[in-house]
């Protein structure tokens, strides 16, 4: 199990990447996000028209490669952490782990099905609440703000129920 000291600290990690979004809004003008990206995965799967017009007429794009970045992003955090440890782990915490099968397999395909349920439905919205919080407040767009604050606040209120429902606490 990784040590607290392995862990870069979070608000650094956070300010990088309020400053990338800022940069990358100043440098080429584009919004830094992942869900179009995630639309050129699917486009590279699927066959299905929606995947490839409009802005997935080229699936190797600058988002492709800037998605495909982010694991080799959290390699190098890796290897440049205090320990250089790599560990694999589909520990998320007691409480969760009090919802989630025992069993591996179980547990990697409810996440991938949220993962892919979470997808379509950026998409549907055209982006995901981080994407919006994170170019909007690094932006200082106000709809944004109050809109961050609203997400945490109903994420937070879900969560709690559907641990009281689900975990009976």
């Amino acid at each position: 199990m990784m040590t607290e000291e392995a862990i870069w600290v979070g608000w650094v990690g956070g300010l990088a990447i309020g400053l990338f979004a800022l940069l990358q809004h100043t440098l080429s003008n584009k919004q830094l996000g992942c869900s179009l990206a995630y639309g050129n995965f699917c486009g590279l799967a699927s066959k299905l028209d929606y995947f490839h017009q409009d802005e997935y007429k080229s699936l190797f794009n600058w988002r492709f490669w800037f998605i495909v970045g982010i694991p080799l992003g959290g390699f190098l955090s890796v290897i440049t952490s205090p320990n250089g440890q790599w560990e694999v782990s589909l520990l998320m915490g007691e409480t969760y782990e009090r919802v989630m099968p025992d069993n591996d397999f179980f547990k990697i395909l409810i996440v991938s099905f949220g993962g892919i349920l979470m997808g379509i439905g950026a998409r549907m919205s055209g982006g995901c609440t981080s994407g919006h919080v994170i170019v909007g407040c690094s932006l200082l767009n106000p709809a944004s703000l109050i809109a961050g604050g609203l997400f945490f606040a109903g994420g937070l209120l879900v969560v709690q129920l559907l641990f009281f429902l689900f975990a009976g606490s």
